[in-house]
C-alpha cells in the first residue's frame, strides 16, 4: 500500500472517532479503488465474422439440403443484393420447391444473379390483384402472371390484362386457364379469341342471370316444389274418384 495514503487514512480516523467505529467505512478506506483499476463491465459482443453465412441463406440451404460451399457462395452473392434480398429469397424458395435437384437449380440461379438476369419474386400490382380476386386464381397462377407481366411496359401490360380476363371469364377453371396462357404471354404473342363460355364459368353465370335464370340450387328447389304440387293434385283427383 502507498505509505502516504496510509498516513492520511490514519489521520482521518484519529480526527473522527465515528468513522473509526464504522466497519463499512473501515473496509472502504482499507481497500480504495485504485485509479488504474477499471470497474468490471458486462460481457462484450464478439464482432461478426465477415465470412459467416447469412442466417436466412443458411435456413434456405438447410431446408433444401444444399451443400455448404453453395451456401457460402449464395451468402456472398446476397450481400450484393440487399435491395432485393427478400424478393430474391422468396423466388428461390418458389423455384427450388418444384425442382428435382434443388442444388443444381440453385447453381443456375446464382449464375443468373451474377450475370444480372435473375428476377426476384414479383408482387401482383393492383390491377392484376383485382383480376386474381375476381376469378379466384390460386397463388401459383397469380405469381406466374405477375412475373411475366412485369417484363412489359404499362401499356402492353394493360392490353394483356384485358386479353387475359376475356379468357378467364369463359373458363370454369380460371387458374388452369391462366397457366395455359403463360407460353404465349412469355413469347409476346396475342392470346387469340376466347372460346365459348363453359358451363359454370363467370361469363356463363352472367349470361344466365341476364336471362333471368336461377342458379342450380334454386332450380332444384323449384323442381321439388313442382313435384310436391303435382303429387297434391294427383292425391286430390284420387280422393275425388273414390267418392
Amino acid at each position: 500500500a502507498d505509505p502516504a495514503a496510509a498516513a492520511n487514512i490514519a489521520g482521518l480516523l484519529a480526527s473522527n472517532p465515528l468513522l473509526a467505529a464504522n466497519p463499512l467505512v473501515l473496509a472502504t478506506l482499507a481497500n480504495p479503488l485504485q485509479p488504474h483499476q477499471a470497474a468490471p463491465q458486462g460481457p462484450t459482443e464478439e464482432p461478426e465474422d465477415p465470412n459467416a453465412v447469412d442466417p436466412d441463406v443458411q435456413e434456405l440451404c438447410e431446408y433444401f439440403k444444399v451443400e455448404e460451399r453453395h451456401a457460402r457462395r449464395l451468402s456472398d452473392i446476397m450481400k450484393t443484393r440487399e435491395d432485393t434480398f427478400i424478393q430474391d429469397l422468396e423466388r428461390l424458395y418458389d423455384v427450388l420447391e418444384r425442382a428435382n435437384s434443388p442444388s443444381g437449380l440453385l447453381v443456375v440461379k446464382m449464375r443468373e444473379m451474377e450475370e444480372g438476369t435473375f428476377v426476384g419474386k414479383v408482387k401482383a400490382d393492383k390491377d392484376l390483384a383485382a383480376v386474381s380476386k375476381k376469378y379466384r386464381l390460386d397463388e401459383q397462377a397469380e405469381s406466374k402472371l405477375a412475373d411475366i407481366l412485369a417484363r412489359y411496359d404499362d401499356n402492353r401490360r394493360r392490353e394483356y390484362l384485358i386479353e387475359i380476363e376475356r379468357h378467364l371469364e369463359v373458363s370454369n377453371r380460371p387458374s388452369a386457364m391462366a397457366m395455359m396462357l403463360l407460353r404465349k404471354l412469355g413469347e409476346g404473342q396475342s392470346l387469340g379469341k376466347p372460346g365459348p363460355a363453359a358451363p359454370g364459368s363467370f361469363a356463363d353465370k352472367a349470361q344466365r342471370e341476364a336471362r333471368g335464370e336461377k342458379g342450380g340450387r334454386d332450380r332444384d328447389r323449384d323442381r321439388d316444389r313442382d313435384k310436391d304440387k303435382d303429387r297434391d293434385r294427383r292425391d286430390r283427383r284420387s280422393r275425388s274418384r273414390r267418392r
